[in-house]
């Protein structure tokens, strides 16, 4: 029997212009090029969790429908940015170039580099309004102005942030009134749940928790006229920013959030649904194991944000960047869940899931410009983790006991002493693992959830300080050896 030409392996056909290929050769191209779709990976279709008719797209891809872009000349820019503006009085266009430059700073708090594409276009945004609305003006104004005044100031608050505070809930209170009188449409529109919603975040800002309260109310009031959160606009971010003006005053203050409180959709977002694949041997069994026995609406909040730290890990060291409108609906779909959620009396679970918000904070919610923004909440989870510690009849796998203790002491505003009992438990917890080296500590981070870019620098100083205790001689032991 003649020997096949093409055998198991990898082949090479050449070709060139002046040689045209053979039977066969056309035949094991086109073999190859079959084989090959085969086995490309579906693309993963994700559901937006806050509407679920409406499809996501992983990352932002180019629409083919869209008409290719021309390349026009610019013509050479007269005057700032907003020099053609027509501004209120009391508003001068530098007051909004540095309105400008302090929200372009914020927003990498809200899409992290690391992880998303760009943010939002301009469009999308909150500019608009601000152009356009001269309450929307004002009230972004008076929250900058506030927020500058109390990081300088203390609780003394300036005549300009009194100034446009008085001038937007002026022009808000005439809103207002001509609802009242069948106007519905001037307060149901997106610029004045802008307003309400900035002078809500302004608020929780800077620890006004009851006034964040009273705007988030007649904010929720309006969506619930607009017919829900569903509702509202996906185009330009507005369902995004009410749900953050309700996520962020919950994790302050401690209460559970307003939206979602009925029909809330409790199954895995983002795991187990192919989206991302990790193996985290040899701790995946076990950890897999405890999870799988906790209560099913937490276990698919924990299993969410594993995925969401690995997809964080990935997009991280690769170029495939998630889209915003991703990132927004897996940040609101963990969140909101456990929030929702409560076990006052199962220390275990309580443990977990102030966990799982604590370490949901330091990923979505981050405030670098503020100190201590989620007190209330750190404080919930190193109650329930020392009421956790205490119990004798509750065994939890090293590894997460590891994770525990060190996400504590990671979110601890001040350095504990070595005979503090986050010190001692840490201690305990690292000398339990028996690892002495950050790589292999790190290596059992991740395999329950950890973001090498947040998490880190604060992971290594900590785990390094207590492989250091451990080290030290203790004073019972330098006595023995004296005598």
């Amino acid at each position: 029997m003649a020997k096949p030409k093409y055998t198991a392996g990898f082949h090479f056909i050449l070709s060139t212009s002046d040689q045209t290929l053979d039977k066969k050769d056309r035949r094991a191209i086109r073999s190859h090029a079959t084989k090959a779709q085969g086995k490309r990976r579906k693309a993963v279709q994700l559901q937006s969790w806050i509407n679920p008719d409406r499809s996501l797209r992983l990352a932002k891809e180019s629409d083919p429908s869209e008409p290719p872009l021309l390349s026009v000349p610019i013509p050479k820019r007269v005057g700032g940015d907003f020099s053609a503006l027509q501004l209120p009085p009391g508003i001068e266009p530098a007051m909004i170039q540095d309105l400008v430059k302090l929200i372009s700073l914020n927003k990498h708090g809200v899409y992290p580099y690391e992880v998303c594409l760009d943010v939002h276009p301009v469009e999308r945004g909150w500019f608009p309004y601000m152009i356009s609305d001269i309450c929307c003006i004002h009230s972004m104004m008076f929250s900058v102005r506030a927020f500058v005044d109390k990081s300088s100031d203390g609780d003394q608050i300036s005549r300009q942030a009194a100034f446009h505070y008085a001038q937007t809930l002026q022009l808000l209170q005439a809103r207002l009134n001509a609802f009242e009188q069948g106007r519905q449409d001037i307060v149901l529109c997106d610029s004045t749940i802008m307003v309400i919603n900035t002078l809500a975040e302004a608020a929780e800002l800077t620890g006004d928790f009851a006034g964040a309260a009273n705007h988030i109310d007649g904010l929720l009031k309006i969506v619930s006229l607009k017919g829900g959160v569903g509702s509202l606009n996906t185009h330009n971010n507005i369902q995004v920013k009410v749900c953050r003006a309700d996520l962020g005053l919950a994790l302050r203050s401690g209460n559970r959030a307003r939206l979602f409180r009925e029909g809330i959709v409790w199954d895995c977002f983002i795991a187990n649904r192919g989206i991302i694949r990790c193996s985290h041997e040899p701790h995946e069994a076990q950890i897999h194991a405890f999870v799988d026995a906790l209560d099913p609406k937490l276990a698919n909040s924990w299993k969410d944000l594993h995925a969401f730290s690995c997809l964080s890990n990935l997009a991280y060291q690769t170029t495939r960047k998630l889209s915003p409108n991703t990132y927004n609906e897996m940040m609101i779909s963990i969140l909101y869940r456990l929030t929702h959620l409560s076990f006052k009396d199962n220390p275990l679970r309580e443990a977990i899931r102030t966990a799982l918000l604590t370490f949901s904070s330091t990923i979505f919610m981050t405030r670098h410009y503020m100190q201590q923004p989620y007190e209330h909440l750190f404080n919930l989870f190193s109650s329930a983790l020392f009421e956790l510690c205490q119990s004798k009849s509750i065994i939890v796998p090293r590894p997460i006991m590891l994770w525990l203790m060190m996400l504590n002491r990671m979110v601890a505003y001040e350095e504990p002493s070595p005979e503090d009992w986050l010190s001692v438990w840490l201690d305990k917890a690292v000398s339990l693992t028996r690892v002495d080296t950050w790589p292999q500590a790190h290596r059992i981070l991740k395999s329950v959830m950890w973001v090498d870019f947040v998490h880190d620098a604060p992971g290594k100083k900590a785990f390094e300080a207590a492989i250091q205790r451990l080290e030290r001689p203790k004073e019972s032991d330098i006595e023995r050896a004296s005598l």
